[in-house]
């Protein structure tokens, strides 16, 4: 089984890599997954460095052609974590996605990027109309739902995004894991940050038909 999920905004900040490290241990327990790390400050790598058992296959890219060698080359599950911030070779990751996934938080800041995000979706669905954003709230208060209303409106009036019904609150599990090299259900298996990453990998298998 090969595809490609790519979790992208131009934003940085906003858990990308965690939810990437996430994504990759548990669809690692179940097929063949390969991370392309593509962030400048390589948080995944070096949640992979630390990880006692189980270590992810990490690949990296430094521009197009490589990139391009390891998307036409994939056979397996690939996850890449785009940096925050654009450029042309996180745009490519964008284009090579069957999956794309960017999180937000519930602030009525990050209108602001998703408005910078905007635009990027535009320039790469001149290349492929098909593509969508599927945003996920991430790091959304336990207790309050601030400015998700907002983030709603805008996300409906706008074709570049799709909204997902999965909501990663935030949890003190999704950083204790992460210092420790383990995903929230190796840290918590009955925990509810587990409870709410195995809801999101059933929405987007869902979305990718396996």
């Amino acid at each position: 089984m090969n595809f490609i999920i790519t979790v992208a905004h131009q934003k940085g900040g906003v858990g990308k890599s965690t939810i990437a490290s996430n994504l990759a241990v548990e669809l690692s327990k179940i097929m063949s997954v390969q991370v392309v790390d593509l962030d400048m400050q390589k948080s995944i790598s070096y949640f992979n460095s630390i990880r006692s058992t189980n270590q992810l296959t990490i690949k990296y890219a430094s521009s197009f052609d490589e990139l391009k060698h390891l998307v036409n080359n994939n056979k397996h599950c690939l996850i890449i974590d785009v940096g925050g911030f654009d450029s042309d070779l996180n745009r490519a990751a964008i284009l090579a996605a069957d999956f794309i996934l960017t999180p937000v938080s519930d602030s009525t800041i990050e209108l602001v990027g998703l408005l910078s995000f905007k635009k990027i979706m535009e320039e790469v669905r001149k290349i492929r109309s098909d593509l969508t954003a599927n945003v996920l709230l991430n790091r959304v208060h336990v207790k309050t739902n601030t400015a998700l209303h907002e983030i709603n409106n805008f996300i409906n009036e706008n074709s570049e995004f799709s909204l997902m019904s999965s909501i990663l609150r935030d949890r003190v599990e999704f950083k204790k894991s992460f210092e420790l090299g383990k995903s929230v259900n190796e840290y918590s298996k009955s925990g509810k940050a587990a409870t709410e990453i195995n809801h999101l990998i059933q929405e987007i298998k869902k979305e990718l038909k396996w």
